[in-house]
């Protein structure tokens, strides 16, 4: 098994040490093991468990929420409801996002051809 340590993890996730070090210590990697050394390190086939974390992370998910996920996870078959639950509740919240952010691009493209006219008007 290969040992994947944190500075490659953060280049292969795109998300930087000191984040995946915090999430280590809210204990959302139960997976990241130490060497002799004391480096964090995860195996290889670790990796879709953490980027299912920062995933849903950058969706704007509570790390309480996705330590309770977690734990559902743990569960197995008898959690599955609860987690499709979860994961439909939190598309919900990502497509908001996107709407509000296809507004806020809206207004600065109306913006952009504003202050072009006005500075054809010069």
């Amino acid at each position: 098994m290969k040992k994947i340590y944190l500075n490659e993890l953060s280049r292969r996730l795109s998300i930087n040490e000191s984040a995946l070090r915090y999430y280590d210590s809210k204990n959302l990697f139960p997976k990241m093991k130490r060497d002799e050394n004391n480096y964090r390190f995860v195996y290889e086939e670790d990796i879709l468990y953490i980027n299912t974390i920062i995933c849903l992370k950058k969706t704007g998910m509570s790390l309480e929420n996705i330590s309770h996920y977690l734990e559902l996870i743990e569960k197995g078959l008898e959690s599955v409801e609860e987690r499709q639950d979860i994961i439909i509740n939190q598309e919900k919240i990502v497509l908001e996002k996107i709407k509000d952010l296809e507004n806020q691009l809206e207004f600065i493209q109306q913006k952009k051809i504003y202050y072009k006219e006005m500075l054809m008007k010069k």
